[in-house]
């Protein structure tokens, strides 16, 4: 486990304030004691007893109280089983993945496109199940889907004859993403960046939302 907010948890140390409260009351200044005052009764003894616990209870709920109320403010962040159990706050994300013709060269005896089918599965096998997510090939199509889902279409996506527009597609991208109640929004373009992959005029970004080129 982790935590978003790790800062937060130096509130901890509030929770000592109520065992440090509970000390100061007991504090009492010496009595005299009259031999009267030896013979307590049963009840009296009893009564004193359940008011000692009653005092011991309420310093444990206000301790409690304290610790949860930091921890949650810390926001903590628990392993998931989906994406291999990564850790990240509930995230929107789109990952344009740029299979034209470009991407069928082969560089250093390597296809382009299978290089960047690895560096786009960086971005999907991270996603859990409480993500929202959106994969866009070169036909410039958004399609939405759980992680297991993308992925497969990433691994059967093939060199397309179309040419990739990333502007176009970061354009219709963004504010699929924007709409998503979630703290993080990204779009990541994975594209070999040609030239002819650059369409006209330009893509407006949404305030809150981060675009990165990943090649």
């Amino acid at each position: 486990m982790t935590f978003l907010h790790p800062l937060a948890l130096v509130g901890l140390a509030a929770a000592a304030i109520p065992a440090l409260l509970h000390l100061l009351e007991r504090r009492v200044p010496p009595e005299a004691e009259f031999p009267p005052l030896r013979y307590l009764s049963e009840a009296e003894r009893q009564s004193a007893r359940r008011l000692k616990l009653r005092h011991l209870l309420l310093l444990i709920l206000r301790t409690a109280l304290i610790v949860l109320i930091v921890v949650a403010a810390a926001r903590p962040l628990f392993p998931t089983q989906a994406g291999g159990g990564s850790l990240h706050q509930p995230t929107a994300l789109a990952v344009i993945f740029d299979n034209s013709a470009s991407s069928g060269l082969v560089v250093d005896g390597r296809p382009v496109l299978e290089h960047l089918k690895a560096v786009a599965r960086g971005s999907l096998v991270r996603a859990t199940s409480s993500d929202r997510l959106w994969l866009v090939l070169a036909d410039g199509v958004a399609r939405a889907g759980t992680p297991d889902a993308l992925l497969a279409t990433l691994d059967s996506a093939g060199v397309s004859a179309r040419r990739m527009d990333v502007t176009a597609a970061v354009r219709a991208a963004t504010p699929l993403v924007d709409a998503a109640p979630f703290p993080a929004r990204e779009v990541h373009v994975v594209s070999d960046l040609q030239r002819t992959a650059l369409g006209p005029g330009r893509a407006d970004v949404p305030r809150g939302v981060r675009v990165v080129a990943l090649a």
